[in-house]
């Protein structure tokens, strides 16, 4: 038996997710092997193909054992009025405490745990990005942007959903416009008032809202940051269904 081959009895006893991880190893040494040879025999682009499919695929398993986002609630088709769910004192003014359930986007008492659980993703995902090369981590923050930019366009339509008036008309879009209030940062933000809501079919304006909430504030505060309007802008919304927004 060649010296290079191991005996049967010498391998490891893997079990449950050592096996996965020692396929990794055993992967990415395979591949550093056959880029190796490429590039000794003069075929460089191949090399870096192989090695960049090696640096994707563990990426792509390191991403899927970072800590996952809380789930979104559901709420029941009965769901009550005037209830709080975070028991905050009403002197702090919590946004959500005399309101009905399914009005809830995210509660005070919530706030701390989603912001540890939050720099704790930003710290697992820092560890794992602190290897990887220019070129591909330039890939993922346009790809990041652009899920990004589809998450806050989610988060606006469902709360102008929740915020459009009760007047038994459905709305098809809410149409928001960038001014210029932020002096010397590059770009105008989307604001919450005369907001131009437009029924199916309809042309011009049904409705012009003025929405003064925390919420979509921040939704549209970070689609601005993302978007870099310049003042006069337009940002056309497509409403979600309200009997479906958290």
């Amino acid at each position: 038996m060649p010296e290079n081959i191991p005996v049967p009895d010498s391998f490891p006893l893997l079990i449950g997710a050592q096996v996965e991880a020692h396929a990794l190893i055993v992967r990415r040494q395979t591949c550093d092997e056959v880029a190796a040879m490429l590039r000794a025999s003069g075929e460089t682009s191949a090399a870096n193909l192989v090695e960049e499919d090696r640096d994707f695929t563990e990426l792509s398993r390191s991403l899927a054992a970072v800590p996952a986002s809380e789930p979104e609630a559901q709420h029941a088709a009965d769901c009550g009025a005037f209830d709080c769910r975070c028991g905050c004192a009403l002197a702090q003014r919590c946004q959500d405490c005399g309101r009905c359930a399914c009005w809830r986007a995210e509660c005070c008492a919530q706030a701390p745990v989603a912001r540890a659980r939050g720099e704790e993703r930003k710290s697992a995902l820092r560890r794992l990005l602190d290897g990887f090369g220019t070129a591909m981590l330039t890939e993922l923050r346009e790809t990041t942007a652009a899920a990004e930019e589809a998450a806050l366009r989610d988060v606006v339509a469902r709360r102008a959903g929740l915020l459009a008036p009760g007047d038994g008309r459905r709305y098809e879009t809410a149409v928001f416009e960038a001014t210029d209030s932020k002096l010397g940062m590059g770009h105008a933000d989307w604001r919450g008032q005369d907001v131009e809501l437009y029924a199916p079919g309809q042309d011009g304006p049904n409705e012009t809202a003025d929405w003064d909430d925390t919420v979509l504030s921040r939704a549209l505060g970070a689609l601005a940051e993302l978007l870099h309007p310049e003042e006069g802008a337009r940002l056309t919304i497509v409403l979600g269904q309200v009997d479906d927004a958290p």
